[in-house]
Formats: structure tokens, C-alpha cells, sequence
């Protein structure tokens, strides 16, 4: 049997370096508050990874398997931030076809939003909720 991708989560995570949250976007949504909970855990762990990878080599991963899942990461060219993918292994997703996806998030977010519109941010999800339509373009 064949996996259907549509129903094989796919997330992507945008967050500051401190680990706040300033976009997520999963292929299935879920509403609970433990949803919300694990977004803002799995966003804190992502961050503790990215900052021992750097203390440890001087370097940033790019990506890493953890469970179930392949994890790709990025960081931005213009604005300090993170970009954060994540696919379920049976997305049979390769480090450069990632790569090559996060690169145009990358490029989309940072020409719909400036470093002052980020350094103005105030911790709503909602303020960058018009990037939706664009993820959903290369995360299905």
C-alpha cells in the first residue's frame, strides 16, 4: 500500500533565534490546546538543537531525523530568523530538495516582511497569517 501524502504531516516552522514562534503551518491542522502546546514545545526544543549545534561545532545544522520525522532547517538571508521543516520520513523528502524549498520561503517571507516589521512584531501568530497561501504552494 502506497502512503498518501496528503495525510503524511508536513510543518514549517518560522521562529526569532530566542525560539518565539512567529509563523506555523502544518498540512493538517488541529485546533486542541495541546496542539498549541506541542507547537510552542517542539518550537523550544527546535531552538535548544539549533543554539547546541552552534556552541558545540560553530556551525548550524541543516537537518537531523528525530522520530518519525526528517527535520530540515534554514536560516534567513535579510532577517535573523529560523525556518524549520519538518516532513514525516515516508515524505521521502532529500536535504536538497528541502533545502531548495526552504530557500524560496526564505526569499517569499523576506519579501512580504521587513526587519522592522519583525523587530515591531508583538508575539501574534496572526500577523504573518497572509504567508499561509504562499506555504501551501510548497508544502501540501
Amino acid at each position: 500500500m502506497t502512503a498518501n501524502l496528503a495525510k503524511l504531516k508536513q510543518e514549517l516552522y518560522i521562529m526569532d533565534k530566542g525560539g518565539q514562534m512567529l509563523f506555523y503551518y502544518s498540512n493538517i491542522q488541529g485546533n486542541s490546546l495541546d496542539d498549541e502546546q506541542n507547537k510552542l514545545l517542539t518550537a523550544s526544543y527546535l531552538t535548544g538543537v539549533l543554539q547546541f549545534a552552534k556552541a558545540a561545532s560553530g556551525n548550524l545544522i541543516s537537518s537531523f531525523e528525530m522520530g518519525k520525522s526528517n527535520i530540515f532547517l534554514k536560516k534567513g538571508n535579510r532577517i535573523e530568523l529560523f525556518y524549520v521543516y519538518i516532513a514525516d520520513k515516508k515524505v521521502k523528502l532529500n536535504e536538497k530538495k528541502a533545502d531548495k524549498t526552504l530557500s524560496v520561503i526564505v526569499e517569499e517571507f523576506e519579501k512580504c516582511y521587513t526587519p522592522d516589521d519583525i523587530a515591531s512584531w508583538d508575539g501574534d501568530l496572526d500577523a504573518c497569517i497572509d504567508f499561509t497561501p504562499i506555504v501551501k504552494k510548497f508544502i501540501k
